[in-house]
């Protein structure tokens, strides 16, 4: 069997990570407190084992049933849930970050009844927060609505760039580029090149470059540094 080709598939790769994760966080759980430490609720030690124990069973089917996506997000809201319950708020946070990423890069909250039952689980999870404490439950939620909306944002933007990127392939032969735009399209996005560093590079003025950048903007129908990148993923200059 080859095995780059067995684990080839994001969601198994995924699965496999997170199994080896969760052992990992059992034994500590055996050996110490390090699940529930910071738990005021009651049964704290209960509810970690069997979250755990449900998200390694859960994660172990979404291995080798890697096509059914909802077994894994299954297996991340068992998590976050117990995570909040227990006081771990910020290991929760970046599980719901994780999932909202994998929920906008799928398009599973398009639907109505899946957006309201997401936001419903997310009140539930604010309501976890509460025994922690005013400035616990304050922090949830700005982190929470800052990290939603940062995501959602990039979401956007790549996803702009990719549809823009889906009606024909790109080619920079098409556009009347100079030289020197074609030189900062390159090394914006192989290079992470910064506007002052092509001003040098080219002996400019850096209003020069920055006008470049919005002349090559403004012809590829994108917003930003971040399209740009996203539509030449993959381009051979």
């Amino acid at each position: 069997m080859n095995f780059k080709k067995f684990l080839d598939k994001p969601f198994r790769l995924m699965s496999l990570i997170g199994s080896l994760y969760l052992i990992i966080m059992i034994l500590m759980n055996i050996f110490t407190d390090f699940s529930y430490e910071l738990s005021v609720m009651p049964f704290s030690r209960i509810v970690s084992y069997s979250a755990e124990g449900a998200a390694l069973v859960l994660c172990i089917f979404s291995f080798f049933f890697y096509t059914h996506h909802s077994i894994y997000y299954i297996a991340l809201e068992t998590l976050a849930f117990s995570y909040l319950y227990t006081g771990r708020v910020y290991t929760a946070l970046f599980l719901t970050a994780i999932l909202f990423i994998l929920l906008l890069i799928e398009n599973r909250l398009a639907s109505k009844v899946r957006l309201s039952v997401y936001l419903v689980l997310e009140v539930i999870k604010l309501a976890l927060v509460i025994p922690y404490g005013v400035r616990s439950f304050f922090e949830y939620i700005g982190i929470t609505l800052f990290s939603l909306a940062t995501i959602g944002c990039i979401n956007l933007l790549f996803r702009h760039a990719y549809e823009k990127k889906g009606s024909g392939t790109i080619n920079l032969d098409d556009y009347k580029f100079s030289d020197r735009q074609i030189d900062c399209i390159k090394e914006t996005v192989v290079n992470n090149t910064t506007i002052k560093a092509l001003a040098i590079t080219h002996n400019v003025s850096e209003s020069a470059i920055k006008k470049d950048l919005a002349h090559i903007y403004s012809v590829l129908g994108i917003t930003g540094k971040a399209d740009l990148k996203a539509l030449f993923i993959g381009y051979q200059f």
